[in-house]
Formats: C-alpha cells, structure tokens, sequence
C-alpha cells in the first residue's frame, strides 16, 4: 500500500494490485530464487572441486617430499664420489699434460739432435 502511494506522488501514476499482477509476481520471484539457487549451487560445485584439487596437490607434496627425503642420502654421496673423480681427472690432467711436455720435448730433442 505504501509503495503504490510512493509510486503515485512519483510518477503521478496509480498502481493496482491485481491478482493476476500478483501471481506474475510471485512467478517472477520463482524464476529469479531458481536462478539464485543454481549459482549458488555451481559455486558450491566450484568450491569442492577445488578443494578436491588442493586435497590431491597437498597428498602429490607429501609422496615428493617422501621421495626427496629417501634420495638425499644418496644425492650426497653420489655428490661426494663424483668430486673424488673430478679431483682424480685434474690429478691425472696434470699428470699426462707432463708426460706430454716430456715426450714433446724428447721427440724435440731426437729430432733436433738426430
């Protein structure tokens, strides 16, 4: 009754409720409540589809970290054995780099002397 006042000093318009115009409204509040339901409905779908996902990330975490946990020990040695064989190919670098020098200034020496 209030709004059909306010609506007749705005709009110098009278407004009748009917029934008819009262079942369109109710029809329309329907309409508009299913819409509102099925958004509501897609973003709790949304929602545990997500956390499904961030469930399968956190046990995918766990099983790598599991597995980062097993193979480190072995990382550390393989790391160790691998910094022995660099320091044995710089010895042995060194070593033929004078056995070389030796031969080179041999086969020098031979030919210069030969």
């Amino acid at each position: 009754q209030n709004l059909s006042e306010e609506f007749l000093v705005k709009t110098s318009r009278h407004i009748y409720v009917t029934p008819t115009s009262y079942l369109e409204l109710i029809s329309t509040f329907k309409q508009l409540l299913k819409i509102k339901q099925d958004e509501v409905l897609m973003g709790k779908i949304r929602y545990t589809v997500g956390l499904e996902k961030l469930d399968k990330a956190a046990s995918s975490i766990a099983v790598m970290r599991e597995e980062i946990d097993y193979l480190q020990p072995v990382l550390e040695v393989n790391a160790a054995s691998i910094k022995e064989l660099m320091i044995t190919v710089e010895k042995e670098t060194s070593e033929a780099a004078v056995v070389s020098k030796k031969r080179f200034q041999t086969l020098l020496h031979c030919t210069v002397h030969g």
